[in-house]
This record gives structure tokens, C-alpha cells and sequence, in this order.
């Protein structure tokens, strides 16, 4: 019940940004309902390590959830503005966030080499999809093969402990790397593809979001 509450009232700040997204007289107003949606999955983290009594725990995911956070910011305000530079930032500040996530897994279980599997065909769908006719990334490719390595890397090291371990915090944590995947695949259709549609950027944002909830309220049952 108590997850079901978290759930309801973080789908609020997150509906106000659909909501912006959708209305273009509400495009003004981007930025501060990205923060205001992120600020959302900082909360659930330090609620659900409140409730729990998982201190150490949170210690060790916050480094990772306030990357997202400033990614957040930065990537909004390229939304607004299309300067190149905040994108930039946007992607390394997420990458170190990832970073972050696969460290903290790994205190939970070591990586193993089976685990860059995944990655590497991420690598490879990228690389692929990099080179449709429709798709324009210029010289961002490179950081962005990078970039789909490390975010595989925690879908994989996520899902191989949700599997092995087989409890309700470890599936969470795998459905909310997962969810992040999605997320962070449909970025190339968001931003580099001929034709952006709101839809996806919808898909985007509710596949992030709320893997996100699911990394943080795993905190609930540790």
C-alpha cells in the first residue's frame, strides 16, 4: 500500500510535464517541470531509505541519482535553447551517472565478463542504427557508442542480479535498468532523427521516470 501511495503521488510532478510537453503554449515551462519531475526521484530515494532504514544503501545510489538529476536540467535546457554544449553535458553527466549505478550493483554482486555481452550488442544495435538514412548524429557518434556501452552495462549487471537473486528489491532494480534502456535507446529517435514526434518524446520520458521510481523505491524492501 505504502509503495502504491509513493507511486500515485510521484505520477503528479511527472503528468505536469507530460502535460508541458504537450501544449505549446506550456513549452516556456519545460525546465522547471523537468526539475520538478527529478526532484520527485530524489525523494522517493530518501523516503524509501528513511522507511527502511537503508542508509547505507542510499549513500551509495545517491552519487548516481543526482547525476541524473543535473542531466536532467542540462538536457532540458538543450530542449529549449539547441546549443549543443548543455547535450554534451547532459550525456557525460549521465554517463558518469551510470557509472555510478553499475558501482553500486556491483556491492551487491561482482561483475562478471558474461556481463559485457549485453553491452557490446548494444554497441552494435547503435552503431546500426547510427547509420540510417534519417538518423543525423555528425560527430556526437562517437560519445554516443560510449554512451550505449555503459547504460547496457547497467541493464545487464541490473538484470543478471534481478535473475540470480530472485527477490522483490532485485526485480525492481531490473525492471527500472531495463526501463532505463528503453529510455536511453529511444534518445537517438528523440533527438537525432529526421523527424521528432512528440510521442516518442512521451516514450522517453515515462520509460526514464519511471525506471527511475523503481531504482528508488527498491530501497523500501532492502
Amino acid at each position: 500500500m505504502r509503495m502504491f501511495w509513493m507511486l500515485i503521488i510521484y505520477s503528479i510532478p511527472f503528468g505536469v510535464l507530460t502535460a508541458i510537453v504537450c501544449r505549446m503554449s506550456w513549452k516556456k515551462y519545460y525546465v522547471i517541470g523537468k526539475a520538478a519531475a527529478s526532484l520527485s526521484f530524489l525523494g522517493i530515494l530518501l523516503y524509501a531509505a528513511i522507511v527502511s532504514n537503508a542508509i547505507g544503501q542510499f549513500w551509495l545510489m545517491i552519487p548516481a541519482f543526482l547525476c541524473c538529476f543535473t542531466g536532467d536540467i542540462y538536457m532540458a535546457l538543450y530542449n529549449r535553447q539547441r546549443k549543443k554544449i548543455y547535450f554534451l553535458m547532459g550525456l557525460t553527466i549521465f554517463l558518469s551517472g551510470h557509472v555510478f549505478f553499475v558501482r553500486w550493483l556491483c556491492r551487491m554482486q561482482p561483475l562478471l565478463m558474461r556481463d559485457f555481452l549485453i553491452p557490446i550488442g548494444a554497441v552494435a544495435l547503435t552503431l546500426g542504427l547510427t547509420s540510417l538514412k534519417k538518423m543525423h548524429t555528425g560527430r556526437l557518434r562517437p560519445f554516443l557508442l560510449v554512451y550505449a556501452f555503459f547504460v547496457a552495462l547497467l541493464f545487464s549487471k541490473s538484470l543478471r542480479l534481478g535473475i540470480s537473486e530472485m527477490t522483490l528489491p532485485h526485480g525492481m532494480i531490473a525492471l527500472g535498468g531495463c526501463l532505463f534502456l528503453i529510455s536511453d535507446l529511444s534518445i537517438l529517435f528523440l533527438y537525432f532523427y529526421k523527424k521528432r514526434s512528440v510521442g516518442v518524446h512521451l516514450f522517453n520520458l515515462a520509460t526514464y521516470y519511471y525506471g527511475m521510481f523503481f531504482l528508488a523505491a527498491s530501497l523500501l524492501f532492502f
